[in-house]
């Protein structure tokens, strides 16, 4: 089976730039342009001539003439006609204009106005000299002109050189045969030489064009491919997020007589935020929250290998301290670039007791059914992976009563700005947890959430937000 691949830019295929796709679909589409404007300006050339027949021309009421000069225009017309729809179908083909289509289109230009001009040099009622000056001759410098829609100076320019030879190739044979005088050949020759002077003016025009045409197709596919890189990005991005949500806690933990729910949310694709819970051999339970430097895929990544040494570490530590220290030194040794984590452990307990130590995350929020207010926890310590060999204390021992919560959230959800420079702050989260904490544990992360994107009033979310909420029912 035979496998297709995907077409190289030309300039890293080897090819030149005008046998690239890019620049074959332009020439295509101006060469249906070209085809255009030639259709049209035969057809103001019929008119003309069937007008100067009607008003009583002296060359157009001769019946031989006027039929062959109008059949050379209606063969142009009918040629120009087929090659409209050869470029329309290769347009819809995606297929390139080969040089015989370039060589055939120019000789129906100029075969033209230079069969018409021969017929009168031959044929015409006025003579030979007039017919080096008739208006057709008009119709020349408009083909050399529109020759630049084909983008290629040097064909441009070879077409004014030629019409300039079958010219003066005119006025010689003039000449010749006694049409003129000898001091009327510089004035005739002139229009020669005018006609080369348009072909270097169009093939400076259309090399200009053509280079500005290249830079367009250049950033074009510069772009393309950099659109190219960017969606590989967001795919990538897109299953790091995948992954990254796949590690968070499926389900809420089962420890009796408590009520504990979770969400986060990044910045980006992918954060650097994450909670977990984990059920140990004991009957507590093992709750942690963490915030790493930053947002993105870098922090990401670090996210993933603190979860991985928290899992691994947490059934044999002896205290939350400890799991702490143990988690500190493995960060210490593996993550470098200047990452570090903070991270908040609470062991809980089925008859209420929580243990919590803190490596530099806080605040964290203990709400007191009893009074119902809410007080603080400052983050103790320092964040993992600053300095090894840290030891975290002291350890703060809680009893959660009926009705008590205990609210573990990332700075995300402080420092939440409402675009104006104003942030969310500790004092509002604390109003809204006891505002809402006699509902569940969802409920009142719905609703912390709720307040808080209401406040940023549409600004973007600037950091990673994580919450955990720990209720004794």
């Amino acid at each position: 089976m035979s496998h297709k691949t995907a077409p190289k830019p030309a300039h890293a295929s080897g090819r030149s730039f005008t046998g690239s796709r890019s620049f074959q679909s332009r020439l295509l589409h101006a060469e249906q342009w070209r085809i255009a404007l030639m259709m049209l300006c035969v057809c103001v050339m019929i008119a003309a001539w069937i007008t100067r027949r009607a008003m009583g021309g002296l060359v157009a009421s001769n019946d031989a003439m006027f039929v062959q000069a109008l059949a050379v225009m209606g063969a142009t017309l009918l040629l120009l006609s087929a090659a409209m729809f050869d470029t329309r179908r290769r347009i819809r083909a995606g297929s390139g204009l080969p040089w015989w289509r370039l060589l055939a289109g120019a000789a129906v230009d100029l075969g033209m106005p230079f069969g018409l001009l021969l017929l009168l040099h031959l044929h015409s009622p006025r003579g030979a000299h007039d017919a080096l000056s008739a208006p057709v001759l008009l119709v020349v410098p408009i083909v050399i002109m529109l020759s630049v829609l084909r983008l290629r100076p040097v064909f441009s320019l070879a077409l004014g050189v030629l019409a300039a030879g079958l010219h003066a190739a005119l006025v010689m044979d003039t000449h010749r045969i006694g049409g003129t005088g000898a001091h009327e050949l510089p004035l005739l020759y002139s229009y020669a030489v005018l006609l080369c002077l348009t072909g270097v003016a169009a093939g400076a025009l259309a090399f200009f064009l053509r280079r500005y045409i290249r830079e367009a197709v250049r950033e074009a596919e510069a772009a393309e491919r950099a659109g190219r890189e960017l969606a590989a990005i967001e795919h990538e991005l897109d299953i790091a997020r995948d992954i990254q949500q796949g590690l968070l806690p499926k389900e809420p933990p089962h420890l009796a007589g408590f009520d504990i729910a979770g969400m986060a949310r990044p910045a980006a694709q992918a954060g650097g935020d994450y909670y977990d819970w984990q059920p140990l051999p004991n009957g507590t339970l093992v709750v942690a929250i963490a915030d790493v430097t930053g947002h993105g895929i870098g922090p990401a990544l670090v996210m993933a290998v603190c979860r991985a040494y928290a899992r691994a570490t947490a059934p044999g530590s002896s205290d939350p301290a400890d799991f702490l220290e143990r988690i500190n030194g493995l960060i210490v040794q593996d993550v470098v670039g200047g990452r570090f984590i903070t991270m908040a452990v609470v062991v809980v307990g089925p008859d209420g007791s929580a243990e919590m130590v803190s490596a530099g995350h806080g605040p964290t929020f203990l709400y007191r059914a009893s009074s119902g207010k809410t007080e603080q926890f400052g983050g103790n310590g320092l964040p993992l992976g600053v300095n090894d060999g840290e030891k975290y204390s002291p350890i703060t021992r809680l009893h959660l009563e009926p009705g008590d919560a205990l609210v573990l959230l990332t700075d995300g959800f402080m420092e939440r700005s409402d675009g104006k420079g104003g942030m969310f702050g500790c004092a509002r989260l604390a109003d809204m947890i006891e505002a809402n904490a006699r509902h569940s544990a969802e409920r009142l992360i719905t609703e912390i959430d709720r307040a808080v994107t209401a406040f940023a009033n549409g600004a973007p979310q600037g950091d990673d937000m994580t919450a955990v909420v720990i209720r004794r029912v």
